[in-house]
Parts: C-alpha cells; sequence; structure tokens
C-alpha cells in the first residue's frame, strides 16, 4: 500500500517524505481520486457524495469479530483462529489477497492494536501481544500474556486501545468478572467495579486501574478530538416494554462513571444524577465498532464525529459532536444502512490512512466481509495549514518547522499508522516548538490541542512559564486540554495554583476537566489548595460538571471535605445534592442517612424539577440504592433495596410520612421516581395505595401501568374491595394496551409480568377471582393469570375465552390458549383444538393436548408429529404412540425408525432414542442389541444399523419411499467407495478440498450453522460419513432444520436463524449469505425437515478425493 511504500522512504531519506505523507493525508481526496475506481455495492445506502465499495470477501476473511489499521496502513482483520492482514496489491481500492500474520487467537481477538510491527489484541488469555521482531508480517511464535481475562464470549473482553496519554484502555463486557483484585494503582476512579468495565492500564502494562464501569456490554469505544471516551453500550433487548428497558445508548465515559447496568431487570435512566451524559441512544440492537473521524477527506460536518455501529438492524450512525454543558450535544444521522432484505451486519469500524471509513461484517458464523466508504464528492476547499514541503525550513530555523506542521496535523493521531509516521518527527524537533505551537492562537485549535497533548504523553509536561499564559488564553479546548495535561509529570510546580484556577474557569469544559485531574492526583498534591475551586463547581449550572464534583470532592481527606462541608449554606441546593453524592461515593456503600436527610430537604424545597428529582435519587442513594435485592423477584430489582433496611426501621416512618404526603406531586416525572422511593419504603398505608392506583387510567400507557402496578405490589396493606378491582382491571387491560400502543414484547416480558402477578396475589388472595371476572378477560395474553386461579373457577375462565373467540373471528390463537381448553373435559372443547391442528404455528401445542388422552382417529397426526423439528413435540408423539395399539401399515414402522436414526446428537435426543427402541420391538416384535448400547458411539451405530438392516429387508418398498433419498446416488457412491485405497489420503489435500467444496463455511470454528466435526469419524463409519454428505436430507437432527420465511411481498427466504428478536430475524444460508428480515415483512415462517447442507458436494470427485477427504476428517 501507499503507506508502506513511504514508510520504506522514510527510512532511506529522512523526514521529508513522512511530512509528504502526512500532508497527504490531509488532502485525502487526492488518494481516492489518484486510485482506480472499484465498482460501487449496491446492497449498501450511504449518503449522497459517498461510495460503498466491497474491498475484501468471505474468501479473505471469514466471520470477521474486529479490525485495525496496521502501523504500515494495511487493513487487517481478525475472527476464530486468525489474524490476517489484507493486500491490496494493484491499488485499485480492493484487497486481491491476505496475509496470515498469526493463526489465533483461537476465540477470535474482539480487539487488537499495533504498536509498530508487533500487536496487542484481546483473545484467548486475555490481552496479549503477538511479536513480529523480523517485521516477516508473520508473529514470531506464542504471543505474551499481559492481563489474563475471560475471553471469547460476547460479554467478555472487547477492545484494546492507546490514549492520548500514552497508557492503554481496556473495554471490558459484563461477563468479564473484573473486580477489586484488577486495580494495582492506588486513585483508581472505580474501587468496586461491577459488570462491564474500562480498565486503563500503565504505558508499561504492569499496573491498572478501572476507569468506568455498569456497562453491560459495550464492544468498542474511541477518543474524541477532546480526548473524551465514548463508547456504545447494549439494551436489555429481551425487556423491551418493561418499565426498567433502556434503548442502546452512546455514552460520554466520564472518570469515575457507572453506566447503569445492574441486572437483567434492571438498568438505571438516564435522569439519574449519577448517570453519564448519553449523547444518542438508539432503541434497540447490538452495538458494536465505534471510531471518532478525525481525517479530512469527508466533508465538515463529518469531521469529529462518531461513527457507531449496530449489528442486529445492519446500520452505522454518524454523530457529530457540538460542546455542551460540560459534555456534548448532537444529532445523529443514519449513515450506512442495508438496501433491502441484504444482511448487513457490521462488527467494527477502523479509518484507512487515506481517508476511508472501512467496515467489517460477520459474526454468529455469518460471512465476512470489508466495505469501504469514500467521499467522492465535490471537493471542500480546506485550508491545509501546512508549510510549502518543497520549501520547508530546516528544523532548527526559527520558523515554524516543516515537521512540526506535519506532526501536529496527522490525522488520526492515536491510530497504529498516524503513530508510526507522526512519532519519527517528533524526534527532530524540540520541546520549544510544540510549547510556541501550544501558544500560538493562529493555529487550529486541533493542531494546538495536539502540541499539549503530545507535551504531556512525549515531552515530560509543561513548565510554569507556559502554563500561566495558556491558563489565559481565549480558547476553551486549549484551556481544558492544558487542565488534563495537569495530571501528568511533576512539572509545572505550581500544579495546585493552576489547578484551582481552572476549577473556576467560566467553561463547564474547562472545569470538568480539571475536577477529571483533581481526581486522578488526589493526595499526589494538597487538595486544601482546591478548595475554593471546588466549591465553586459543586453549584456549577452544568449538570456534568456537579457530577464530576462529587467525585472528585470523594477524593478529599476527611479534615478537607468538613472544611468544604461547612462552607455550603443551607440554601445552596445544588451545592448540597453535590455534596450529598459526594456523602455517598466516599462512604462506598450501605445507607447513608445525611444522603436521605439532604435529599429530602431539597426535593421539599422550592427547586428547579431537575434538581428535586436528582434529590429523589439522591434519597435513593442514601437508602443504600436499588437492587438488586435478596431473595426477591427480579422485578423487584429497580424497586427494592439492595441492602437490609431493617436496623433502620424506627428512622424511616418519618421518611415515609414526608414522602408519602408529596405524592402525587404536579409533575409526572417527579412522581414517576417519587413512586420508586415509596417501593423502597414499603409503607404500609391504603391511602396511597390510592393514590398510587389513580395513577392509571384508560389513558395511560402500558409501561407506565407496569411501573405503578409494581410499586402497588412494594404496598403490603391489605386491599379493599374496589382497589382489588382496580389492580384487576389494569393487568387485564395491559394486553389491550399493549396492542394498541403497538409496543413488542420480548423473551423476558412474561417472566416478569408472572413475577409481578404473584406477589400481587400474594397480597390480595381473591385477586384471580376478580380478573376472571373482568368483563375484558379472554384475550390470549391472560393466560398467564390463570397460574394463581383456584380450580373451582378454571371452568369460569375457560367459558371467558370461549365468549372472546366466537366475537372475533380473527382471535389470535397461541399455545397458550389451547393448553387452557385441554384442560376442559367438554367434547366441543376438544374438537376446536383438533380442528387447529392444520395451522402449522400451532401443531406442537395440538398434539401436546392430544397426546393428554390420546384416541385412535388421531394417530395420523402422531404419526406426522415424528417428523417435527422440536424435541418437545417428538416427545410426545413417542408417549401417545406407546399407548395406542401396534400399526397395520408399515409406513409407520418405518417413519419411527427414521425418527430413530436422525436422534442422538445430545443427551435429550439419546434419552428419545431410548423410549422408540422398546416401542419398535413391540411393533416388529424384532430385538437387536440392547438399549444400554446406545452409551456407547460403536455398540449405538451398530443397534442402528441393525434396525435399518431389518427394515430394508422386511419393507422395501416403504424404505426406499421414506428413507432412501438420493437412492441412486447413495448407490454410485457405493460403488466408488469399494474402490478407493483409503490408506494413500492426505490430510492436506483433504482440508484444501474441504475448504474448496465451501464445507468451511458451515462447519467452520465456531460456525453457527453446521455441528462442529470434530471427532466425526469416531462417531460414524465411513460408509454412514460419506452417505450423509451424499444424502445431506437424510437424517436431520431438529436442531439443524432449514427454516422457509415468507415476506409479505411475495419473496421466500431459506436457511438457519442465527438471531431472533421481536424485531425480527437473521437467515443465514448454504451460500453464506446473510439476510435480515423485520418482523413487519414477515409473512410466515416453517421449518423443514430437511438439510441447509446442499447435495452434489461429491459430484466428480475421483477415488483419491475422497481418500483426502477422509484423511481429513480422521483428523478432526
Amino acid at each position: 500500500m501507499r503507506l508502506f511504500t513511504i514508510r520504506r522512504a522514510v527510512r532511506r531519506t529522512g523526514n521529508r517524505f513522512a511530512i509528504l505523507f502526512l500532508c497527504l493525508f490531509v488532502g485525502a481526496q487526492t488518494l481516492v481520486a489518484q486510485t482506480k475506481p472499484a465498482d460501487s455495492f449496491t446492497g449498501l445506502k450511504v449518503p449522497e457524495g459517498f461510495r460503498a465499495t466491497l474491498y475484501a470477501d468471505d474468501d479473505l476473511a471469514h466471520d470477521i469479530y474486529s479490525m485495525t489499521v496496521d502501523s504500515l496502513g494495511r487493513v487487517v482483520v481478525s475472527g476464530p483462529g486468525y489474524v490476517r492482514i489484507l493486500i491490496d496489491e494493484d491499488q485499485d481500492g480492493v484487497a486481491d489477497s491476505f496475509k496470515q500474520f498469526a493463526d489465533g487467537p483461537a476465540s477470535g481477538a474482539q480487539g487488537m492494536y499495533f504498536l509498530g510491527r508487533d500487536l496487542l489484541c484481546t483473545g484467548d488469555a486475555g490481552l496479549i501481544r503477538y511479536r513480529d521482531q523480523d517485521g516477516d508480517d508473520r508473529a514470531d511464535g506464542k504471543p505474551d500474556v499481559f492481563l489474563r481475562t475471560r475471553t471469547g464470549g460476547e460479554h467478555n473482553t472487547h477492545s484494546i486501545q492507546k490514549g492520548p496519554d500514552g497508557w492503554w484502555y481496556l473495554l471490558l463486557g459484563n461477563t468479564t468478572g473484573i473486580n477489586e483484585k484488577y486495580i494495582t494503582l492506588e486513585n483508581s476512579p472505580v474501587k468496586k467495579p461491577y459488570a462491564g468495565t474500562l480498565m486503563r492500564l500503565t504505558p508499561d502494562l504492569t499496573k491498572g486501574e478501572v476507569r468506568a464501569d455498569g456497562f453491560r456490554n459495550a464492544y468498542d469505544f474511541t477518543f474524541s478530538a477532546n480526548g473524551d471516551v465514548f463508547t456504545y453500550d447494549s439494551d436489555g433487548e429481551r425487556d423491551i416494554s418493561l418499565p426498567w428497558y433502556r434503548p442502546t445508548r452512546v455514552f460520554h465515559v466520564l472518570p469515575g462513571s457507572n453506566a447503569g447496568w445492574r441486572s437483567r431487570s434492571w438498568k438505571r435512566p438516564d435522569t439519574f444524577l449519577d448517570m453519564p451524559p448519553a449523547v444518542a441512544a438508539f432503541h434497540r440492537g447490538s452495538p458494536t465498532g465505534v471510531s471518532c473521524y478525525r481525517h479530512r477527506s469527508f466533508p465538515a460536518e463529518y469531521q469529529g464525529a462518531l461513527f457507531v455501529a449496530d449489528w442486529t438492524f445492519g446500520r452505522v450512525h454518524a454523530i457529530p459532536l457540538e460542546n455542551y454543558d460540560g459534555s456534548y450535544a448532537t444529532e445523529p444521522t443514519e449513515f450506512i444502512t442495508g438496501v433491502g432484505q441484504f444482511g448487513f451486519a457490521p462488527t467494527d469500524l477502523a479509518i484507512g490512512a487515506e481517508g476511508a471509513l472501512y467496515v467489517s461484517v460477520g459474526g454468529r458464523g455469518t460471512r465476512g466481509s470489508v466495505f469501504r466508504i469514500d467521499y467522492v464528492g465535490p471537493v471542500v476547499a480546506q485550508k491545509p495549514n501546512l508549510a510549502d514541503v518543497e520549501e520547508a525550513p530546516v528544523a532548527d530555523s526559527t520558523e515554524t518547522p516543516a515537521e512540526l506542521d506535519a506532526c501536529l496535523s496527522a490525522p488520526q493521531p492515536l491510530s497504529s499508522w498516524s503513530r508510526e509516521a507522526w512519532l519519527p518527527l517528533l524526534k527532530q524537533l524540540k520541546p520549544e516548538d510544540f510549547y510556541r505551537a501550544a501558544l500560538d492562537s493562529s493555529r487550529p485549535e486541533d493542531q494546538r490541542v495536539r502540541a499539549i497533548e503530545i507535551v504531556t504523553e512525549q515531552l515530560g509536561g509543561f513548565p510554569d512559564r507556559i502554563v500561566e499564559r495558556l491558563i489565559l488564553d481565549q480558547s476553551e479546548r486549549v484551556r481544558a486540554r492544558l487542565a488534563w495535561s495537569l495530571a501528568y509529570h511533576d512539572q509545572p510546580t505550581r500544579k495546585t495554583e493552576w489547578l484551582n484556577a481552572l476549577l473556576k474557569d467560566d467553561s463547564a469544559l474547562v472545569s470538568r476537566f480539571a475536577l477529571e485531574t483533581l481526581m486522578q492526583l488526589g493526595d499526589q498534591i494538597d487538595q486544601s489548595q482546591c478548595l475554593d475551586g471546588l466549591q465553586q463547581t459543586l453549584g456549577a449550572t452544568a449538570r456534568y460538571v456537579r457530577q464530576t464534583a462529587a467525585r472528585a470532592t470523594a477524593t478529599l481527606n476527611t479534615e478537607d471535605f468538613q472544611i468544604l462541608s461547612e462552607r455550603i449554606g443551607p440554601d445552596e441546593g445544588a451545592s448540597l445534592m453535590t455534596l450529598g453524592y459526594a456523602t455517598v461515593i466516599k462512604q462506598g456503600g450501605g445507607v447513608v442517612p445525611l444522603a436521605v436527610r439532604t435529599g429530602i430537604t431539597v426535593f421539599e424545597g422550592d427547586y428547579q424539577t431537575d434538581l428535586r428529582l436528582d434529590a429523589l435519587r439522591l434519597i435513593q442513594l442514601g437508602l443504600g440504592d436499588l437492587g438488586p435485592p435478596t431473595k426477591m423477584a427480579a422485578v423487584f430489582d429497580g424497586y427494592a433495596n439492595g441492602v437490609d433496611l431493617s436496623d433502620h426501621e424506627r428512622h424511616l416512618d418519618p421518611i415515609r410520612i414526608r414522602l408519602m404526603q408529596a405524592f402525587p406531586s404536579s409533575h409526572e416525572i417527579l412522581d414517576h421516581e417519587l413512586a420508586r422511593v415509596l417501593a423502597m419504603l414499603a409503607p404500609y398505608n391504603p391511602k396511597l395505595l390510592d393514590r398510587i392506583l389513580a395513577k392509571i387510567t384508560d389513558d395511560t400507557d402500558p409501561v407506565t401501568d407496569i411501573h405503578y402496578l409494581i410499586v402497588a405490589a412494594r404496598i403490603p396493606s391489605d386491599r379493599s374491595r374496589e382497589q382489588s378491582k382496580k389492580i384487576a382491571s389494569a393487568l387485564v387491560h395491559i394486553d389491550e394496551k399493549l396492542i394498541r400502543f403497538k409496543l413488542p414484547q420480548d423473551t423476558n416480558w412474561d417472566d416478569r409480568f408472572r413475577e409481578l402477578y404473584s406477589q400481587l396475589v400474594k397480597i390480595d388472595a381473591d385477586l384471580p377471582r376478580q380478573i376472571v371476572e373482568q368483563p375484558d378477560f379472554g384475550l390470549p395474553g391472560h393466560v398467564l393469570f390463570l397460574s394463581q386461579l383456584p380450580p373451582q373457577f378454571l371452568g369460569k375462565a375457560i367459558e371467558a375465552f370461549e365468549r372472546k373467540i366466537e366475537a372475533s373471528p380473527d382471535f389470535q390463537w397461541n399455545s397458550d390458549v389451547i393448553f387452557v381448553f385441554g384442560e376442559s373435559t367438554k367434547p366441543a372443547h376438544r374438537e376446536m383444538i383438533r380442528d387447529l391442528y392444520d395451522d402449522f404455528a400451532l401443531q406442537p401445542a395440538v398434539l401436546a393436548v392430544l397426546a393428554a388422552q390420546p384416541e385412535e382417529q388421531d394417530r395420523d397426526k402422531f404419526i406426522a408429529g415424528l417428523e417435527s423439528s422440536q424435541i418437545e413435540v417428538l416427545e410426545a408423539c413417542v408417549k401417545t404412540l406407546e399407548k395406542l395399539s401396534p400399526p397395520q401399515q408399515p409406513e409407520e414402522t418405518v417413519k419411527l425408525f427414521a425418527t430413530l436414526r436422525r436422534l442422538g446428537h445430545d443427551k435429550r435426543e439419546k434419552n428419545l432414542q431410548a423410549r422408540i427402541i422398546p416401542l419398535l420391538q413391540r411393533w416388529t416384535g424384532q430385538q437387536f442389541g440392547q438399549v444400554s448400547d446406545l452409551a456407547d458411539p460403536e455398540k449405538a451405530r451398530a443397534l442402528v444399523q441393525a434396525w435399518e438392516e431389518w427394515i430394508a429387508k422386511t419393507y422395501p418398498q416403504v424404505y426406499q419411499m421414506v428413507l432412501q433419498q438420493g437412492g441412486e446416488e447413495a448407490e454410485k457412491l457405493n460403488a466408488v467407495l469399494s474402490t478407493v485405497d483409503w490408506e494413500t489420503g492426505s490430510k492436506e489435500r483433504g482440508e484444501a478440498l474441504f475448504r474448496k467444496r465451501a464445507c468451511i463455511q458451515c462447519h467452520g470454528n465456531r460456525s453457527a450453522l453446521g455441528p462442529a466435526l470434530t471427532g466425526v469419524a469416531r462417531r460414524f463409519s465411513r460408509e454412514d460419513l460419506f452417505t450423509a454428505i451424499v444424502s445431506p436430507n437424510r437424517d436431520v437432527s431438529p436442531r439443524y432444520q432449514t427454516t422457509i420465511v415468507g415476506t409479505v411481498d411475495g419473496k421466500v427466504y431459506t436457511g438457519l436463524v442465527v438471531y431472533r428478536s421481536v424485531d425480527g430475524l437473521t437467515l443465514r444460508d448454504s451460500n453464506n449469505q446473510t439476510t435480515r428480515i423485520e418482523a413487519d415483512e414477515i409473512d410466515f415462517e416453517n421449518k423443514k425437515s430437511t438439510s441447509l447442507m446442499p447435495t452434489g458436494l461429491l459430484k466428480d470427485l475421483t477415488p483419491q478425493d475422497l481418500a483426502d477427504l477422509n484423511a481429513y476428517l480422521q483428523s478432526l
């Protein structure tokens, strides 16, 4: 690539080529124009003026997990068991080949960063390094391990990057298990990490701290031009339409912040005073790659913007950043989306040396690709602010050295390839050059900020004489970066003086960075000298300045904390709140009475709504914070205390009284959180319950209704008849409201709603009867309420369902309703169920109900059910056939054997085989081996083979019709197999053939489609293996049967479902193509008892080919 060429030139001839190289970066539109344009990729939609091209396809890199650009400017990708450098040999903008940098990590790397020729990545043992000391693009050996963490899972160790301070930053998911043991730096912003974390490691990787925590599963992060960290965290997708559901959010990650994930059923809202800024939210999704565009090739509106990728919905968002209130404001736009049903599943983003945005796709065994997004529209004139390279003076000139301009204007300055270019230039310059650049107001702000960062990372910091000028600079970004710089190195010597002044700065951005520095330094400085400035920040109008001030205040020693506290007057509500939050942080958990008192005082005071809302959150924190509570259902994770309050009971009643008197307020948002506080306090008060239930009306949305119903479940007072009816009505109308408000539900919805209902019934045993008597009872979702219904009322409930069905021709039958009618003894109800058999989606439930009291007239249904893809249906059918008389037709015996033959892949299937064999023995009078033989693979194979030989001989025509799919092919195969010299097989040639015939696509490492083939030759005979290849539909395990999806526009898609949610699904087909289908586009969905594996895979293979393929399969 161009970068590699120029880097070699730098080694030969010095700095002029490096300068030219960086200048070309800045004017990168010319680079795009110089390359031969590749064909636009029509499967992606990009904004006008941009072009998407396919840079690399699945043949170069399958199932890509992560991507980076190395120090030579080449795109590097990783997936299961590989790291590959993609090579564009002819410079046409399309990769032609790859170099295998490493045959690992086996888990795949989910984050990569090249430091020179060495690769730091996450995978296998944790944070590891592959060395390439000889520069041959091949890792020298096994990797070094720097930090042992959990890897490989989707919620484990993720992205690794180098920050502007020269430290390493590492992002880890919520199942990685990062705890206090990982903290080896004294002033770690987070002391007791929980859930997903952002770690910061020293440049030599010997020590570390936790910078932030509370993420669910943020996969990637980036640094903005101001040096702030941004990440994109996942939602709790299975909890959608429940009160604690939070969408995917892009967080501005403040040091010491917690992003609010506490459990599957409790994720804090953005409104909480301790939550970090959520600069953007995108509803449902699976966040992956994050990058900040700091290049010049894209138009100005994208320069400095964040790009974030969503795997589930196949989209990339652009998020321009504007300084606001100590954080950022934005108006996001959709930058890339898939066209039609094209399966665009982005996993990572990277900015190339030429300024293109690269997007990798893959994940969960799906097709791997890399797309390149270039701007090809009208060139926007931009002043490069660089000296003329040809006339550039030498470095020791009194004029500005060209090396300095090139160094400060280097695009993507934190990237591997950019550092490789500007670091050599740094050696030719003096610290004074950068001092002057930082002070030079005629330079663009970005260059001045970079000067401060370079001085901080590389040159030991600024002397006092420079700081005293920078601190008065007109640019808030320059002052903010100076505040950040003070956290590093011993100079300047008057650090506390400067820091105190910066804390008082009028700019929220500046004071927030000064507070972060105060946090980081801790007791390394005399913090008492900063109390004046710190006091000013406690009452700042900017929310996130106050939040950071609380964290900084918590680092004070006891004496300074007390002095600061005494300075705050009783009417300074904002300062009191900040101090109260600081008290909670400093105590480190448990009940904090001061915080409760402060919160109540501010809440009852004459303050603005947002501050009163913060006061309610402070009360929650003071009470020990919200869940997850012990010995309580998950639905109460966000409504009950995480600590036991029994020792504080005598102090709680006055608090209960004051807060109950305040409910309801005149503000809906205040009532919402005040109700949550009351739920924590669990007051026994019937009048409060009336006021809580009054918040539920015909017009309120179901999510709000559930919130107040959960609060009601936390009020243990006896229910009046009217209260019981009100709760029953609210519960019954949830389903109708979900439909009216068009709100989706996912897998956790029923479980949480059932937990809520169970608790309400514990308090009010008459509630189930009241529900059944509601005039609107009888919708499919109401089946859940029958779990607590006394048996004597079941008939009444079934009658209610029957009335609804009769009144609604389009009644949405589901399995639950069928099971309800299965409890009826009325023949008409059984006939109603039987009539539903032809509805494919309802067949499993119909068979299960009919199986409970089997009748001969339904025998054909149970025989047909043996072809089901659901193991539950197979079990019900076999169990029923055990009770019925032996068959009169041989087809039934053959189909039962066919079921035996295709099972055996897991314990449950083997258990079902153990029931089928005695049934075959009873039907046929034959016996081959013992059921216990199924425990041994060799004996199990012989047992099934013995039955097959008898079936084929006894019922040859039926056997041929039912089981011998591809029989002609099988006969040809057997003839060829007899001629093969198996001893001549080559494992290497067999592996090549395995890949050439595309078997690797479905049976590769960690593939989402076909079963793993490890040990396959030990489980099956050679003949069985090759027969399965030539006749893939012969024996298909329920787990691998094909799904057919039809869309409302008449299209039909076939494949295996690799991802499913209420919003839609993702299919992968036999050609390794990925298709995303939205829920509202699906017309029907069925499963076939056929395989996705194509036929004809052995066509035209020679006996030697078969020997080679066998040798490879034997090696697995």
